[in-house]
Order: C-alpha cells, then sequence, then structure tokens
C-alpha cells in the first residue's frame, strides 16, 4: 500500500527478525494518527485489553484454545467481536 498515512488512520508496525543463529523474533505496535474516531478508538483500546488478558494466561501448560476463549470473553464485554475464520502467522 502506498497510501500516505492520514488524519484518523490507524497504522500497525510489523518488524520480524531473523538471525544467522536461527533465531526468529517479531514485534508490532499500533499508533492511532490524528483524530481517530471513538469507534476506532474503541477497537485498539478492546483489542489491547483482549492482548493483555491472554498474555496473563500464558505459562508452561495453558491451552491454545483457551487463550481464544478469553480473547473472545474481553472483546464481546466491550461490544467486539473475534473474526473467526482468520489464520494467524509467525511465532506467536
Amino acid at each position: 500500500d502506498y497510501r500516505e498515512v492520514q488524519d484518523g488512520d490507524i497504522v500497525n508496525i510489523d518488524v520480524t527478525t531473523y538471525s544467522r543463529g536461527g533465531y526468529h523474533g517479531d514485534l508490532n505496535e499500533t499508533f492511532c494518527v490524528g483524530n481517530v474516531g471513538s469507534d476506532g478508538r474503541h477497537v485498539v483500546q478492546t483489542a489491547f485489553e483482549c492482548l493483555q488478558a491472554a498474555l496473563a494466561m500464558v505459562k508452561p501448560g495453558t491451552l491454545y484454545r483457551d487463550l481464544g476463549t478469553t480473547i473472545h470473553k474481553v472483546a464481546a464485554a466491550n461490544k467486539c467481536s473475534v473474526v473467526r475464520t482468520y489464520c494467524g502467522h509467525g511465532i506467536g
């Protein structure tokens, strides 16, 4: 996408690194550009709360599906939904 960032956009920057030693790292951050509307800010805040709730569960033995259930509950409590057919990528 070669479109310039505009006021009101929500931008996600995703950075991935690979090392010669075989290690792979991935991180991303979401930014609200200028005057993002209340619905957009609500979605960004809800996504952050979903992430925090899932991260609080991460430990050996936690089932992947349990993370999804928690994310779904947090999203629903904030009147948002989870796209069920999306497939992830990377090491997350």
